[in-house]
């Protein structure tokens, strides 16, 4: 396997609420696309050199458990794993500033597309949770939405329980997940598009200091908006004890 690449993401967030209330917002999202963080033979991590980005060790605190699945979907599917790749879209950590991510995406790509696609979600208490989506073998097709079941809190205006749905499109590079609650009942669309891609020069110097402020600006704009759906009167969810789902 080649030494994995570090390129970034160069897109943006829609997120409307829907329902008899409303709300939407939209903004910048950069990140970074790393390609190929996992070797399947020698069974570790790659990492990508830079000299001020930075990645936990093994890039999550869930990453063992993502690659274990992927092993065994591998596994399941008589899939040559040599022919695999896995990337992966999340925001690093910057200097010493330790970045946030609401959520990272795994992708296991063969030459035919994506077959197994994972979302990796954290919520502001810091709770952990990791949807797989994969389409029975077949590669993921932007066409089809799949559905995951939905366990565990992640916004005070939203119940712990219920689903989501699931499109993946790789050219243009959009990732769509609509929430629905557990009356089956539409909730939440969210958008991420963008394009990955490699930056040099003066405008790697200017991205840098985007993907800087969009660290930053994470959790301030969680907030913000749970602020604006508070004054608009959107019925809270409390927490409780814990915030997976029975």
């Amino acid at each position: 396997m080649n030494n994995t690449r570090l390129r970034f993401f160069d897109g943006a967030v829609f997120h409307k609420r829907v329902g008899s209330k409303t709300h939407k917002f939209r903004y910048t999202y950069k990140s970074t696309f790393i390609e190929e963080v996992y070797d399947f033979n020698s069974e570790s991590f790659l990492y990508a050199h830079s000299k001020i980005l930075s990645f936990e060790k093994k890039y999550s605190d869930m990453s063992e458990k993502v690659i274990e699945n992927m092993r065994l979907f591998i596994k399941k599917n008589n899939i040559d794993s040599d022919a695999c790749r896995i990337n992966l879209l999340r925001t690093p950590n910057i200097g010493f500033i330790k970045s946030f991510n609401p959520v990272c995406f795994w992708f296991l790509e063969t030459d035919e597309g994506c077959k197994f696609f994972t979302a990796e979600v954290e919520n502001t208490f810091h709770e952990k949770q990791m949807y797989v989506i994969e389409n029975k073998g077949d590669t993921i097709s932007q066409n089809i939405w799949l559905e995951v079941k939905k366990n565990m809190y992640v916004s005070p205006f939203a119940e712990k329980s219920g689903f989501y749905k699931f499109n993946l499109s790789s050219d243009p590079f959009k990732i769509k997940i609509n929430q629905f609650n557990k009356e089956k009942k539409a909730e939440i669309v969210t958008n991420i598009r963008g394009s990955i891609i490699q930056v040099k020069g003066l405008r790697k110097f200017r991205f840098y200091m985007g993907l800087i402020s969009s660290s930053l600006l994470v959790l301030v704009r969680i907030h913000i908006q749970a602020f604006f759906l508070w004054l608009k009167g959107f019925k809270i969810f409390p927490h409780g004890s814990n915030g997976y789902a029975d």
